[in-house]
């Protein structure tokens, strides 16, 4: 099984009644084609989601959406990186979410960010959750637990990452 991250942008916010539909055509689907959700991320304003699934592959979700007429959206499959297993545990029901567009990462730029930003957080009383990486290294979500969203909105400016979202959200389990 792959993870699949499935990301949603709307004009309007994504109401409970919406999420609920949609969840009710989707999983006849997905149960169809061995997807499994693990958990969402709904930005405090409803206007961005990202969901993560495990399942044999992408075009597995590609296919559901289409088949239910729900529309397109990105969709990948990536590694999920999570802290060694004394590191801080999510405390809360609310995360910050950074998401970064790069050129293909090498292992050593990856290494290189992830270490910038790890001293960083630590720097700010952040706790680092976990970080999806596309498997061609070109997209970077990163979950994380922060007393507010500022220090993290000026991470692109003091640190040198390039990212093209900070926001915060809850998280929705099954």
């Amino acid at each position: 099984m792959s993870v699949i991250i499935v990301e949603t942008a709307a004009e309007q916010p994504l109401t409970d009644q919406y999420l609920d539909a949609a969840d009710q055509i989707l999983l006849p689907c997905f149960e169809v084609r061995n997807v499994n959700w693990i958990y969402s991320l709904l930005s405090l304003d409803r206007h961005r989601m990202i969901c993560a699934f495990e399942a044999p592959d992408a075009e597995s979700l590609r296919e559901s959406y289409r088949r239910v007429g729900l529309p397109s959206r990105p969709i990948w499959a990536g590694d999920r990186i999570q802290p060694e297993a004394n590191a801080p545990q999510p405390d809360s029901k609310v995360r910050h979410v950074m998401e970064g567009t790069y050129l293909p990462l090498s292992e050593t730029d990856w290494k290189d960010i992830s270490r910038k930003l790890l001293l960083y957080c630590a720097e700010y009383g952040i706790a680092w959750v976990q970080s999806y990486i596309s498997l061609d290294r070109t997209q970077v979500i990163y979950e994380l637990n922060a007393p507010d969203i500022a220090p993290l909105q000026d991470i692109e400016q003091k640190l040198g990452i390039p990212i093209d979202r900070v926001w915060s959200a809850n998280v929705l389990y099954a």
